[in-house]
């Protein structure tokens, strides 16, 4: 019994000495809320802002330069064409010195009117030629009467048959002339039209209200036939151009509208209308050329600004997200992925399946809307890790 006791007290003293267990506290953590994401489909391309219509204004014929339009400035002063001035359509631009042409048009009417004059005169000569060839004729019709009844010489009825026979030369010559003196007045008159037309062409005329892009004369130049004197571009209307591959190309017709954007004006959304799809994609890129009209009254788009066009918009189904730093390997010999889910107190390894970023956001599949997960340091818990989750 005294054995016994002993023993019993021996085990008891042991017991007291054992050191207490401790419980390891719960790891805080941030968790997300799952949520679903309803995607847009729209792409964005870079385009260039173009004028709706740009040409050189040129001289048909060359000369010297007379004249050029001129506007006055806010002080009063008049001052050339400079470029970024707004012309409106007819404005004579330039004019070429006229005499140069003057004397064509004096050499022409004179060579009409001479022509003119000849043809009257052969007028009058064709009527006298017509008068004789008629009374001719007459005295002819007689003298065969008369030869044939044995009762007229030949000798007289050959000389009536004669002088038949001049009178219709002449008739013949006559109109001839009359002919010949037709077809001059016909090359008096060409010649003058080209004279009057090259004299009306000594001045250029703006073919519609534009910008002057640049001016290539001055008062007194000697400028050759063809030489551009200014530049022209229609800014009331501008175009945005630009390339897309073949997936928009389809879904893009005339008259669709788009929304541009320009970082110059950050606060500004300008429509579109798109005008033209090229028929062929570019060889060197792959891109279909597109062109869109916007209207630009108050000059605010300009030519050579670099736009950006964005196409689509139209909602695609939902999807369900998390952010992409909640995403963790599956397991440790890293095949797969999974997020670290939020069970009550404990962190759950659940395996997803990723889908597309949006952002800083990820499509999965392999967790519901409303659960959270860990998306703070997941790869620092384990499986069923006791957690808190902090604001």
């Amino acid at each position: 019994m005294k054995r016994i006791a002993s023993t019993s007290v021996l085990m008891f003293l042991v017991a007291c000495h054992e050191a207490p267990k401790i419980e390891k506290p719960p790891t805080p953590v941030h968790a997300t809320t799952v949520e679903t994401f309803t995607p847009k489909s729209r792409e964005r391309y870079s385009a260039t802002i173009l004028p709706s219509r740009q040409v050189n204004v040129a001289f048909r014929l060359g000369g010297f330069v007379t004249a050029v339009y001129q506007v006055r400035d806010a002080d009063g002063r008049t001052r050339n064409l400079e470029p970024g001035d707004i012309v409106q359509g007819g404005t004579v631009l330039a004019q070429l010195r006229e005499k140069d042409y003057d004397l064509q048009i004096g050499q022409a009417t004179g060579q009409r009117n001479e022509a003119r004059q000849g043809e009257t005169t052969a007028k009058a000569q064709l009527a006298q030629a017509e008068a004789a060839a008629a009374k001719a004729a007459q005295d002819f019709e007689r003298a065969q009467f008369l030869f044939d009844n044995k009762s007229l010489t030949r000798t007289d009825y050959d000389a009536a048959k004669a002088q038949y026979d001049a009178t219709r030369a002449q008739v013949d010559a006559a109109r001839s002339q009359i002919q010949a003196i037709g077809d001059r007045i016909a090359t008096a008159e060409a010649a003058l039209g080209t004279a009057n037309l090259a004299r009306a062409d000594t001045a250029i005329e703006a073919p519609f209200t534009a910008a002057v892009v640049q001016r290539n004369i001055d008062v007194g130049s000697l400028v050759g036939a063809g030489t551009p004197a200014y530049s022209l571009a229609e800014t009331g209307w501008v175009k945005a151009a630009f390339g897309v591959p073949d997936g928009a190309a389809v879904r893009l017709r005339p008259g669709v509208r788009v929304p541009l954007f320009l970082e110059a004006l950050p606060d500004r959304v300008f429509q579109g209308t798109v005008s033209a799809i090229a028929a062929v994609a570019d060889t060197a890129t792959r891109l279909f050329q597109v062109e869109m009209m916007i209207p630009n009254q108050n000059g605010l788009l300009r030519p050579g600004m670099i736009a950006t066009v964005t196409i689509g918009g139209g909602a695609d189904a939902p999807v369900t997200v998390v952010p992409l730093r909640a995403i963790v390997r599956a397991s440790e010999s890293g095949g797969g992925f999974a997020v670290m889910v939020v069970e009550g107190r404990q962190a759950r390894r659940r395996v997803v399946k990723l889908g597309e970023t949006y952002g800083e956001n990820v499509a999965v599949t392999g967790v519901k809307p409303g659960e959270r997960v860990i998306s703070t340091g997941p790869t620092l818990v384990g499986e069923g890790e006791t957690v808190e989750v902090i604001p």
